[in-house]
């Protein structure tokens, strides 16, 4: 039996996106800081501009491109592994 993929609509790619972005730039911004030393990298202060510069650029990306680029993806790699080894 042969099932067909269901795409996501543009909102949820967009929401899911934004999600993820947010949390990829926290992880990124904090790891970053503790890596290089928290106090000589600027603390909070400096973790707090890095996070409104980051996620706005982040979120620009997402609804750009992920409305386009998820659903092709996701077609192209449920076709990949629905092929039979």
């Amino acid at each position: 039996m042969a099932t067909t993929a269901q795409l996501p609509s543009s909102k949820t790619v967009i929401c899911v996106g934004m999600v993820g972005s947010f949390l990829t730039a926290v992880a990124g911004i904090t790891g970053s800081m503790l890596s290089a030393g928290w106090a000589a990298s600027g603390g909070w202060s400096e973790w707090g501009s890095r996070l409104l510069v980051g996620y706005p650029c982040a979120c620009l990306v997402v609804v750009t491109l992920f409305p386009f680029m998820v659903p092709r993806l996701t077609q192209r790699l449920e076709a990949h592994w629905a092929k039979p080894d």
